[in-house]
């Protein structure tokens, strides 16, 4: 073959090898058509899921990936969240071109239940794409776990008036469930709105959240109770536990007062009488000067019911007629201070003569209250001119006769309401300074025969420990003996340097007893002195002494006691044979006032037949 036949042969073959390959790579470069859809990835809440997931939370995201664009309006329907009870309300979002499908659950899952997801054969793909086989992804939810429920309260105790506690239910942690806290409530309390309020019985916890709270609300009462309790409990909880029992504890404090001991809580500051007209002649001579004033005579009663002095400087009253002007019918002068329980009467004018039971006397500066028999309004004003307190006939003496030649009173006094004097007293048209019986208001007034007192004594301790008057573990002849002292007025009493003798030593003047520096003894006050030991207890809150000496030798048989000042003088004396005349100073028992302050002396169990003494506290052991 020549070399020309061979270039040609070889130029031939070439091309063809060429042609060969190039048809070659044309082919292995078309695209490979896959109409397949398929799920590339499934997770739950963030972790690859496989069928079958077990301990899921109750709050799943569930994320399929598919290998397509989808379209969304078919593939919807073809897809289902099931469980038991059937469909689950859910949310769909898509995302990476529709290509991701994440399913959020918009209700909780049932705790330890199975749940499936699955999408049913079909085109779903945006390419019409097809899903050959059913897809299925099942998972359990984990078990429910409850938490565990505390109680709490912000504070352990509230005033009655106005006092509030927060009561917490708290978890130990947050739950995809409600917790209903059913509470149980007891204690000396009673609530219903008579001791207190509960805003709620029961306390719910939302889902989510961690604690609830209610809150119990102190009732004004206006009974002398003392404090109570309120006892709370867990009753029953649903989706909680109760590891520990709870139970709370809370004490409402009474701010009932009763300072007077009429079993009344202190009512304040109050006008308790008023005469607006005084009778005719001599019997209408209330303020005692000799003459009968149709104005002069005319008096207001105040008491202070309170367990604090009213300082009444400045303060100013009225009648209807000048309150219009501004123009006071009295001033109160300075250091016009009324003390606990103490009593004030202000007359019209003139010059007050008489006891009238210990009460401060007033005249108005005036000369003339011009209180209107057919009716008026007292107003007193404060040092700065807001109103303090009122006296309005149309009220607070509705359809009394005000001019029935008496006063109106109330009746019971202090806390009762107003009504004509010889209603409450026939014996009386009028008891300025007194109650509508004439007798004392007892407290910050000092009546006569009252003041500073002995109300009890124990000469002759009972024998064994039913005599160990001070408490203090032992009983002694001695040291059991002792004087119970009552201030039964509205000043301090001050006894410092004063000193205690028996009989026999009063005659050598050697006291058994010297009260020591800053003994003071306030209004109202108890002081109580033993013959010795070391007194342990309450004693009714009163101040305790113990006899310089360590002993009193109060004798059995008869004795006289007595207090000197510190100048010498004679204070106060006891004697058996006047104090106590006929009574057995030996019977094992104290002798005592019955009733307490007021009254003579007799046996401790005549007056109270459970206690042979009571020293610090009145006879049936209450405080004084």
């Amino acid at each position: 073959m020549d070399p020309l036949q061979r270039i040609i042969q070889f130029t031939r073959f070439t091309f063809i090898l060429l042609f060969a390959l190039v048809l070659s790579c044309s082919k292995e470069d078309e695209p490979i058509v896959d109409d397949t859809l398929y799920v590339l990835s499934k997770t739950i809440n963030g972790v690859k899921a496989e069928n079958g997931a077990a301990d899921i939370d109750t709050e799943v995201e569930i994320e399929l990936i598919f290998s397509h664009t989808l379209n969304t309006g078919s593939f919807e329907p073809a897809l289902s969240f099931t469980g038991p009870s059937g469909a689950v309300d859910a949310s769909l979002a898509y995302s990476n071109t529709n290509s991701t499908v994440t399913i959020v659950n918009t209700t909780p899952l049932e705790n330890e239940t199975v749940y499936t997801v699955s999408v049913s054969p079909g085109a779903w793909g945006a390419g019409g794409e097809g899903l050959k086989t059913a897809f299925s992804l099942s998972f359990t939810t984990k078990p429910f776990v409850p938490a565990n429920v505390t109680l709490s309260a912000d504070a352990t105790s509230l005033d009655e008036g106005n006092g509030m506690v927060s009561v917490t239910a708290a978890l130990s942690e947050m739950l995809d469930k409600d917790v209903t806290v059913n509470l149980a409530f007891g204690g000396t309390a009673t609530g219903g709105g008579l001791d207190y309020t509960a805003s709620a019985t029961s306390v719910v916890i939302p889902a989510g959240e961690s604690s609830a709270a209610i809150t119990i609300s102190g009732v004004q009462d206006g009974e002398i109770e003392g404090v109570e309790t309120i006892e709370i409990r867990i009753s029953s909880l649903e989706n909680a536990v109760e590891i520990t029992p709870q139970e709370l504890s809370l004490t409402i404090n009474d701010d009932d007062i009763d300072s007077n001991g009429d079993g009344v809580p202190d009512q304040g500051f109050l006008i308790n009488e008023v005469l607006f007209d005084p009778p005719s002649g001599d019997a209408g001579d209330a303020n005692g000067d000799g003459t009968r004033s149709a104005s002069e005579d005319e008096f207001i009663e105040f008491v202070n019911d309170s367990n604090q002095e009213v300082d009444l400087s400045g303060y100013t009253l009225f009648d209807e007629d000048n309150l219009i002007t501004n123009e006071p019918r009295h001033i109160f002068s300075a250091n016009t201070v009324i003390p606990p329980g103490g009593v004030y009467v202000l007359f019209g004018g003139g010059s007050p003569s008489g006891d009238f039971g210990g009460a401060i006397i007033g005249v108005s500066t005036t000369g003339n209250m011009n209180l209107s028999n057919a009716g008026d309004v007292i107003t007193i004003k404060d040092d700065q001119g807001n109103v303090f307190l009122t006296f309005d006939t149309a009220t607070d003496g509705d359809g009394i006769d005000f001019g029935s030649d008496q006063s109106v009173t109330r009746s019971p006094d202090i806390n009762g309401g107003f009504t004509l004097h010889t209603t409450a007293n026939s014996a009386l048209l009028f008891s300025p300074g007194t109650k509508a019986d004439g007798s004392s208001f007892g407290g910050g007034v000092v009546g006569p025969g009252l003041g500073f007192l002995i109300n009890e004594v124990l000469f002759d301790p009972p024998s064994g420990d039913p005599g160990d008057a001070n408490g203090d573990g032992t009983r002694s002849a001695s040291e059991d003996e002792f004087i119970e002292f009552v201030n039964d007025s509205n000043q301090e009493v001050d006894l410092s340097g004063y000193t205690l003798f028996d009989e026999d030593n009063l005659i050598t003047n050697e006291p058994r007893h010297t009260f020591p520096a800053n003994t003071v003894i306030p209004p109202g006050g108890v002081y109580v002195l033993f013959g010795g030991g070391t007194p342990s207890g309450s004693f009714g809150g009163a101040i305790i002494g113990v006899s310089t000496s360590g002993n009193m030798n109060l004798s059995n048989a008869g004795d006289v006691i007595t207090i000197k000042d510190d100048q010498g003088n004679v204070f106060l004396t006891f004697d058996t044979a006047t104090d106590g005349a006929g009574l057995d100073f030996g019977a094992d028992q104290s002798v005592t006032r019955s009733p307490d302050i007021e009254g003579g002396f007799i046996l401790h169990t005549t007056a109270n037949s459970a206690l042979l003494f009571s020293p610090g506290t009145r006879t049936d052991g209450s405080e004084f």
